[in-house]
């Protein structure tokens, strides 16, 4: 998002992306001391197969046909377990660094005497101890009639002893129910049941096991404590308490996106694109686990959901930015339609420098966190493999960016321009949280860091820039532990390698090209060339407005006379006019009209009749002969769709003879010398410009010393207030009774501030005028 009104200097790229690669290769390098994912020994694939087997023969199953496919992975919701235990001294270091990395196996078998199959699976560290196993029914058993009963207490303790080491027992330790559903803890004894080694961490082994004949997890760890903050995240809190925290932002993104749709101003083509890639790299995750038409249906829908997410937040963000900004444009449009150019290319390089230090420095900041005792991580520092569910790194990197613009786009929409950045900066890291960190102070300050850097970057750079920041931030991290652990990772690193390329080698070859090939004008979205239409038509209304002000008259002074006027207008261009005109004997002539409707064709109405008006008026000619020559003009002019009001007064300032003749605008009102009740002058005609042709007549006024006239558009008697009671005629007529002591200019006022009070707080649906003849003696 960027301000073409105020230049920016041009960081240097060369050192952007050397500053880039040093800060992400220091950062890597402090990972690789306190992170356990970047640790470069793994048992081998080959190894893990033959433990699995073993275990498996351990436990009695009988492992059906099938692929066994072993994967890396990487668990989030493990760090923070790890990190608890660690801090209580429930767990070693070394131990915290076991749980968030892990190998995964699974494979359908059976056990004796039963004839349903089940999924089992194994989660080890990376020298091939087993940390985890499961013992998974029919995932679909919660939406059928009949469930298997659940999982007895001694194949609970069966399978508990295949975490087991050399010279280790079980002594139960808790038996307890989680959402009525049985949760067991096991105490590990070294030693032949021995006590356990003076100063060592105490370790258990929790077991949960949910309906449908399953046995969720018997999962090693440390203390009791953390046995039970393990089985949280089993219960219905630990399911709905995320489920709670997501339906605010999708609220408030359907509700934006519905609301921009409705107003016709949404735009869904890039958004679609990067939509697209979520889908692509989200719907093969069941390969790595089945090929089981379950798993694939999973994999589609959960693809499906972040999809559509993606689709909405960007395509309303973009939308929100595009409706904010005239001038808003993204090198996105080039890339997708092929004209990718230097400033385009520098957006991508700049933001893969920017995604290098940021990825740089929050691996320093988890890395310093895992090797204290009082912090750690909450979370995996990468996201592998590649094509896995919801935490693919080219997918969370789309979704941050999106819901940073969806940020800037919202604190466009509610603040002054200067407080854009702060306001989205703060928004940002209150409410994304990009990087989850233990204590919640230090993951505010870093989350600070970054979404700060990336508001910055989206609002100096463009958002191209941005969203490569934010991809590369998650990409980069990827690539390099899959290259440490390719025997496990080598689709991920492969595909994060090429990611990685695609993006430096557009950059390069953009920045390459001529820059003609971004100078044509790309073809904004539909909406945005309706908005830039409407801007223009406002534009140009707002000229003709300050035109039609500029051109009213100033009120003539005249020796014993006092006169006055001021026009309102509800719209941009106005219907109402007024003029002070003379003819050849000094006699004054003064109109007041109002052209029916708003807009382009009222304002060439009221200039029609303004120039009629001092064409027609003469000294040998009276006011209903000026009335039937401006009706005339009207309608040769083809003003049929519009007619006027007009009320022309000739005025003798020397005698105060006047004679009046009026064409359908409201009557005027007479207050004589002696006090007494305001008149209307009642004197009526039809409007010119429409109808058969007109008659009027003129009724002769004499204007004494002390007496006052005032003319009055419609507007003023029929604007309503909240109850939808008009202003009226009575309410003013009194007042102008108690008021013509005063100047005209004060009438003016006085007439206008009583009308502002009884509307208080309602726009007037028409314009008004105000007209007040006063003579003085």
């Amino acid at each position: 998002m960027k301000d073409p009104r105020q230049p920016r200097p041009r960081p240097s790229l060369p050192l952007a992306l050397v500053l880039g690669a040093l800060v992400f290769a220091g950062g890597a390098g402090l990972a690789h001391r306190g992170l356990g994912e970047w640790q470069p020994r793994i048992v081998s694939e080959g190894a893990i197969r033959r433990i699995f087997d073993e275990l498996a023969r351990r436990a009695g199953v009988q492992l059906l046909a099938g692929r066994m496919s072993p994967h890396l992975d990487t668990a989030p919701a493990e760090a923070v377990f790890a990190g608890e235990a660690k801090a209580r001294g429930d767990l070693s270091p070394a131990q915290a660094q076991d749980w968030p990395t892990g190998i995964l196996v699974k494979r359908d078998g059976v056990l004796p005497g039963d004839a349903a199959p089940h999924e089992l699976g194994f989660r080890f560290t990376r020298d091939g101890r087993p940390l985890e196993v499961t013992w998974v029914g029919d995932r679909w058993a919660g939406f059928s009639t009949s469930i298997p009963p659940p999982v007895s207490p001694q194949l609970m303790e069966h399978f508990s002893r295949l975490l087991l080491r050399p010279g280790e027992s079980l002594r139960t330790y808790l038996v307890t129910t989680i959402s009525t559903n049985p949760l067991v803890i096991y105490e590990i004894r070294s030693g032949q049941g021995g006590p356990r080694p003076p100063g060592g961490p105490r370790e258990h082994i929790a077991v949960f096991a949910p309906p449908g004949g399953t046995m969720e997890a018997a999962r090693r760890g440390g203390g009791p404590q953390t046995a039970l903050l393990n089985a949280r995240r089993f219960t219905v809190l630990g399911v709905l308490a995320p489920v709670g925290r997501m339906v605010v932002p999708v609220l408030v993104v359907v509700a934006l996106f519905v609301f921009l749709a409705v107003r016709r101003r949404i735009d869904v083509k890039n958004a679609a694109w990067l939509a697209a890639a979520t889908f692509a790299v989200s719907a093969p995750s069941f390969l790595t686990d089945d090929r089981s038409l379950q798993a694939a249906t999973w994999s589609v829908v959960a693809a499906t959901v972040q999809a559509l997410w993606t689709l909405l937040v960007w395509s309303a963000a973009e939308s929100l930015l595009r409706s904010a900004e005239p001038d808003f444009t993204t090198s996105l449009d080039a890339l997708r339609a092929g004209r990718l150019g230097p400033r385009g290319g520098r957006s991508l390089l700049l933001g893969l420098a920017g995604g290098a230090a940021l990825a740089g420095a929050a691996l320093a900041v988890r890395a310093a966190a895992a090797l204290s005792t009082r912090a750690w991580p909450e979370s995996a520092s990468v996201n592998l493999p590649m094509f896995t569910g919801f935490s693919s790194p080219l997918g969370a990197g789309i979704r941050l960016a999106a819901a940073v613009m969806l940020v800037l786009g919202l604190a466009r929409l509610l603040v002054p321009r200067r407080w854009v950045v702060p306001l989205a900066i703060a928004a940002g890291a209150l409410v994304l949280s990009p990087v989850d960190l233990h204590p919640y102070a230090l993951q505010l300050l870093v989350s600070l860091v970054l979404v700060g850097a990336l508001v910055v970057l989206a609002s100096h750079q463009g958002v191209t820039a941005m969203l490569t920041a934010a991809i590369s931030c998650f990409l980069l991290p990827a690539a390099a532990v899959s290259a440490l652990h390719t025997e496990w990772l080598p689709v991920s690193c492969a595909a994060t390698t090429a990611g990685i390329a695609v993006l430096l080698a557009c950059g390069i070859v953009g920045i390459r090209r001529p820059p003609e090939v971004e100078l044509g004008r790309l073809a904004p979205p539909a909406f945005m060339r309706r908005l830039e239409e409407e801007r223009r038509l406002k534009y140009e209304m707002d000229l003709l407005a300050r035109m039609q002000v500029g051109l009213l008259p100033e009120p003539p002074s005249l020796a014993g006379w006092q006169i006055a006027a001021r026009s309102l207008l509800a719209t941009e261009a106005s219907g109402d006019l007024y003029d002070f005109l003379s003819d050849e004997q000094g006699r004054l002539w003064i109109a007041a009209g109002d052209v029916a409707g708003h807009g382009y064709s009222c304002s060439i109405v009221q200039a029609m009749t303004s120039a009629a008006l001092a064409s027609l008026i003469t000294a040998e000619r009276i006011p209903s002969q000026v009335l039937r020559e401006v009706d005339r003009v009207l309608r040769r002019g083809g003003a049929h769709r519009n007619f006027a009001s007009l009320a022309l007064l000739r005025l003798d300032p020397a005698t105060g003879e006047a004679l009046l003749a009026n064409a359908g605008h409201p009557y005027p009102f007479f207050l004589g010398v002696e006090a007494g009740e305001a008149a209307e002058v009642a004197l009526p005609g039809l409007p010119v410009g429409q109808g058969p042709a007109r008659q009027y007549r003129d009724e002769r006024l004499d204007l004494p010393p002390g007496s006052l006239l005032v003319f009055c558009s419609d507007g003023l008697f029929e604007a309503a207030d909240w109850r939808q009671e008009p202003y009226g005629y009575e309410r003013p007529r009194r007042l102008l009774e108690q008021v013509r002591r005063l100047s005209a200019g004060e009438i003016v006022d006085a007439l206008l501030a009583d009308w502002s009070r009884y509307l208080r707080s309602e726009a007037p649906p028409d314009d008004t005028t105000v007209v007040v003849i006063k003579r003085i003696g």
